[in-house]
């Protein structure tokens, strides 16, 4: 694997609001993986064309904040050197089960849009899809989450500024996932 320029530890001072707010954003992560592998499971199993990436993987482990989640909450073995197929790509679909990159999340191929029943649906889907990116949206200035190379970045003003995006993105998911899926039978 690449060197990982980043420190192995978060600074002191972050660490009991680092404690709340990671364990706020997994427990977010995790609720849209479920929902967003419901739809995903099923088609992803039987592609011939992997849309994962080997670099999209180890964006985990070069980012200091998706590195936390993934060592704290993550708890797979992960052959990081491995570039086919992709070192998260496990038999059930990506086994980065916490610290996942947010865009990976996001992306959804034809295939699986496709397979949702309207575009109302398609639409809401996709919003559910987009909740880990959207959190993490100018976390750095005007730059995402996902652009965080070293702990110094994470200040203590974004670290608030975060948990609240997390609140707003939990509250949004519930929004959503409740329009995606009540009221119709067999989902």
């Amino acid at each position: 694997m690449e060197e990982v320029n980043t420190r192995d530890m978060p600074p002191a001072d972050l660490e009991p609001l680092l404690s709340r707010i990671s364990a706020s954003y997994v427990a977010l992560e995790r609720v849209v993986r479920e929902t967003i592998d419901r739809v995903v499971g099923p088609i992803c199993a039987t592609c011939e064309r992997v849309c994962c990436k080997a670099s999209y993987c180890r964006r985990t482990m070069r980012n200091p904040w998706y590195r936390f989640l993934f060592e704290t909450y993550g708890g797979a073995d992960i052959p990081w050197q491995r570039r086919e197929p992709p070192p998260g790509l496990g038999p059930d679909g990506c086994d980065i089960r916490a610290g996942r990159y947010a865009y990976c999340s996001a992306y959804n191929c034809l295939a699986v849009l496709s397979s949702l029943d309207s575009d109302e649906d398609r639409e809401i889907f996709q919003g559910i899809s987009d909740i880990l990116k959207d959190v993490g949206l100018n976390f750095l200035g005007k730059r995402h989450l996902t652009d965080l190379m070293d702990w110094e970045e994470i200040t203590l003003p974004r670290l608030r500024r975060f948990e609240k995006k997390i609140e707003e993105g939990t509250k949004r998911f519930n929004e959503l996932r409740s329009l995606l899926f009540m009221d119709k039978p067999g989902k």
